[in-house]
């Protein structure tokens, strides 16, 4: 039967051959989306590392269009947690560098393991406590790095694993990213901290700890649950009577979060439409080319009937034809993206990877099976007595 289709669509392979490009351009578009759909949801189970309900990034720093009293001095980091921590629905607070803050702008550090960029960012000692840190060995920064020689980092654990493999990382340093005299030590390693958010890639990240004099432009504040929104405006009046000539903006981490996820999902969703458009007229296509077929081969279907072909055998033989069609279309497709790994234009995963397409050749037969069935109803209501009047 197989054989038979072939050399039935071999013997149209002028007519057959545009509805083989469409099909394998259809794949390799539907691949893409797929892949990046998948992609993005195997992100989003992973762990994110960090807890991001009911903490609001506050932003605290000079403004350079005023002029701060010359007699007046600037609120140190440790007035700004008092002023903080004296609201009641305050939990805890914690400063921390740009490059820490959760759902921001991508930021990187220059460092590289095993070809991969090394994201870093200066932290307090109260971050922990604040974004519910997962601390999985040894231990946090904490007053007694006020007294050692070295500066103290915590790593995530995917980080530890690549530069360590199973070893301890607790009291290594990393050689590679010493500088001069620097003496760099690993005293603690976190679950993960995926800086980013849910749908970022997994990587790597290192934590140090901020001297008392760093950084009083960005605090992290964990409230309880509950406090409403309102209570914004009271930081904000309270932190601009610290400092007039200081700008105050506070944010829910939430909507950072939220941010985030549309700057992430609009590739997927303009993907996603340009998918849909592009199937939508290989669809239109292949049910035109299946009713045309159809009409043009009324005798043939006709005298097929007359001789006690059953009507289903004429569906599976237009049905088949088709699908041999678009199997042209998706070998052609499968071979291409077969050399992406190789060329180092994909990174994912093989479980990702032979999901994406195992999802992509799905949809496109499911297309193909969709288009055949109305010709296919036509084909299989031709009486045998409309072969005789077919001219």
């Amino acid at each position: 039967m197989i054989r038979h289709l072939c050399k039935l669509v071999w013997n149209r392979k002028k007519a057959n051959a545009l509805t083989a490009f469409q099909i394998f351009i259809s794949f390799l578009l539907v691949f893409i989306t797929v892949s990046y759909g998948v992609f993005k949801i195997d992100n989003y189970r992973q762990p994110l590392g960090f807890s991001y309900e009911d903490r609001w990034v506050v932003g605290f720093r000079p403004d350079k269009t005023k002029q701060p009293d010359s007699k007046a001095e600037a609120p140190s980091r440790r007035q700004v947690y008092q002023a903080l921590e004296e609201f009641d629905w305050v939990e805890s607070v914690a400063a921390l560098g740009f490059g820490t803050i959760p759902y921001r702008p991508f930021y990187m550090y220059p460092y590289v393991v095993d070809g991969q960029m090394v994201a870093m960012g200066g932290v307090s000692d109260e971050l922990r406590q604040t974004l519910d840190l997962d601390l999985v060995s040894g231990r946090w920064f904490g007053e007694e790095d006020d007294f050692l020689y070295s500066e103290p980092l915590v790593i995530n654990q995917r980080l530890s694993e690549a530069l360590f493999g199973s070893e301890d990382p607790i009291g290594q340093q990393v050689e590679q990213w010493v500088r001069d005299d620097e003496d760099l030590r690993i005293i603690g390693v976190v679950s993960d901290y995926r800086r980013s958010g849910e749908l970022s890639d997994p990587g790597f990240f290192v934590f140090h700890r901020l001297n008392e004099g760093e950084e009083r432009g960005n605090f992290l504040v964990h409230v309880r649950p509950g406090t409403p929104l309102a209570a914004q405006e009271q930081i904000f009046k309270r932190l601009r009577a610290m400092a007039p000539w200081f700008t105050v903006d506070v944010t829910p981490l939430a909507e950072h979060r939220a941010s985030a996820f549309k700057l992430t999902l609009v590739p997927l969703f303009a993907l996603g439409v340009v998918s849909v458009l592009v199937l939508g007229m290989v669809a239109l296509s292949l049910s035109g080319v299946l009713w045309q077929r159809t009409t043009l081969r009324t005798e043939e279907i006709g005298l097929r009937r007359a001789l006690g072909g059953p009507a289903a055998s004429i569906y599976a033989q237009l049905t088949g034809e088709i699908l041999v069609v678009a199997s042209i279309g998706v070998i052609a497709g499968l071979l291409l993206v077969l050399q992406l790994p190789l060329l180092e234009l994909l990174d994912y995963t093989g479980g990702i990877y032979a999901l994406s397409i195992a999802l992509a050749a799905l949809i496109i037969y499911g297309l193909v099976i969709v288009c055949s069935l109305y010709p296919g109803r036509l084909a299989c209501r031709i009486r045998p007595v409309e072969a005789l009047h077919h001219e």
